[in-house]
């Protein structure tokens, strides 16, 4: 399992050079401004690319044909997956750790709940994109992103701009989070490991029947 993980960061190790070149500027650029107001682009570009980054491997097994070796050697394709989501949970690990010092610097203008929810997106974005990219290829993964990331927002834009989500409403939604956030933290944690889970089974249960 270990030379697996260090295969699938090795391969992929000029988009984590690049990632942690971003990680680095961004947090270096927070601290020397003291601008608060930049940490939500910072902090949404870390996730994203900390949502992707697991992909790179498999788009690369596909490419120069890892795949076709799998079926002729002793590694079973359960061992294959699980090394992804095993990277996928480091580079989670990593991002939210560059996150939290990236707060930190500026002042901790994020409430310690919200390491919780960002914990969360990054889980769950994880849990789409690894099962999309091993069905349909590295392409379609930045289109289904930004359909999962922007497709909520739009249309909490739109419920809020016709006047059905009023704004009092979004301020009792927060209102209601900060009363109960020990419960509804324990709550989307547990949630999105088994949405982490069970994409791991979607994925092994394809990658066990993929024609190599």
């Amino acid at each position: 399992m270990l030379g697996l993980l260090y295969k699938d960061f090795y391969t992929s190790k000029k988009e984590l050079m690049l990632t942690g070149f971003m990680a680095l500027l961004f947090v270096v650029f927070n601290v020397a401004t003291d601008q608060a107001e930049m940490l939500g682009p910072s902090i949404g570009v870390l996730i994203s690319v900390g949502s992707l980054v697991p992909t790179y491997s498999i788009h690369y097994d596909k490419t120069n044909g890892w795949d076709k070796f799998i079926c002729a050697s002793p590694i079973s394709r359960k061992q294959v997956v699980l090394s992804k989501y095993l990277a996928g949970l480091i580079t989670i690990v990593v991002i939210n750790l560059v996150i939290i010092a990236d707060n930190m610097a500026v002042g901790s203008p994020i409430p310690v709940w919200g390491y919780a929810a960002l914990l969360c997106i990054t889980l769950f974005l994880q849990a789409v994109m690894l099962p999309v990219c091993l069905k349909l290829g590295q392409n379609f993964v930045v289109a289904v992103f930004l359909i999962v990331v922007f497709l909520p927002i739009g249309a909490l834009f739109f419920l809020n701009r016709v006047n059905i989500l009023t704004d009092a409403a979004i301020e009792g939604a927060f209102d209601f989070i900060q009363q109960n956030v020990a419960s509804l933290s324990l709550l989307g944690i547990v949630v999105a490991v088994v949405l982490y889970a069970i994409s791991f089974l979607i994925s092994l249960r394809y990658y066990k029947h993929m024609e190599m």
